[in-house]
């Protein structure tokens, strides 16, 4: 059986990437992703204009606005001159704190100063079961 990227991955967008970046979390407290379905997940982080190292940390949280904690390993950081890189960030779900009910993310943004600095920031993740339901427009050329 033949399977395509969309049917097995989620993605979602979670900024506007024309934007100048400012200190926060990606996407916003009340909006944080559940991902107690998932077998992984991540973070796509594409790096327009920079004038700023910026620290890009996953967090977890137990509701969809609880206060996040830091996800232990889970930071890259945004050079200053890291113009036209792409970065990722990959997090193993079982890695959260599950057992104490930390299973919503978010991507944490600090560091900004200049005016600049903009990110394409795009969740993925991996379910357990396929195929995904995609909320995004997908273009499949295939067989």
């Amino acid at each position: 059986m033949i399977t395509t990227l969309t049917e097995q991955v989620y993605f979602k967008g979670c900024n506007t990437p024309s934007t100048a970046i400012v200190d926060g979390d990606f996407p916003a407290s009340g909006s944080f992703l559940d991902v107690s379905d998932t077998l992984r997940f991540g973070f796509i982080i594409h790096a327009g204009g920079s004038d700023t190292a910026l620290t890009c940390q996953v967090q977890q949280a137990a509701t969809v606005s609880g206060t996040p904690k830091n996800v232990t390993d889970a930071v890259q950081t945004i050079s200053a001159t890291g113009d036209g890189t792409v970065y990722l960030i990959e997090v193993e779900t079982r890695k959260l704190d599950l057992n104490n009910g930390y299973n919503y993310v978010t991507l944490d943004v600090s560091g900004q100063a200049g005016s600049n600095d903009t990110l394409a920031i795009i969740f993925w993740s991996i379910p357990r079961v396929a195929p995904v339901t995609q909320t995004n427009t997908a273009v499949i050329v295939a067989g």
